[in-house]
């Protein structure tokens, strides 16, 4: 787990393959998620507590988002069956829909119809 972090403080990636060593320059960036290491964030807890990642890789990112998932079992219901119901659509045809989507939509509908020809 080093590396990210010399990469992110040095901007460099030395390499030695096949008898070759070179430094490379690095600049990218980074987008990271991390779960609490309880699987439920703590109130509690600090921020830096509830992410569990070390205090060195953590003061190298310029923006840390927490992000809650509040309990409701009524919304997690909604969130499951609207999951659900598009993989289960996944596979019908356009052509075959006669929904007001299917109509306004001719692009989506020529490419279906190509797809099958």
């Amino acid at each position: 787990c080093a590396l990210p972090i010399l990469a992110m403080e040095q901007q460099t990636i030395s390499i030695a393959k096949a008898g070759i060593t070179t430094v490379l320059n690095s600049r990218a960036a980074v987008l990271a998620a991390a779960n609490p290491p309880s699987g439920r964030y703590d109130d509690l807890k600090t921020a830096q507590e509830n992410i569990d990642i070390q205090t060195t890789m953590l003061s190298r990112f310029d923006l840390i988002f927490i992000v809650k998932d509040e309990k409701s079992f009524n919304r997690d219901l909604e969130i499951a069956r609207h999951i659900v119901g598009v993989h289960r659509r996944a596979g019908e045809s356009t052509i075959m829909d006669n929904s007001d989507n299917a109509k306004d939509n001719f692009l989506k509908r020529y490419i279906e119809y190509c797809k099958h020809k």
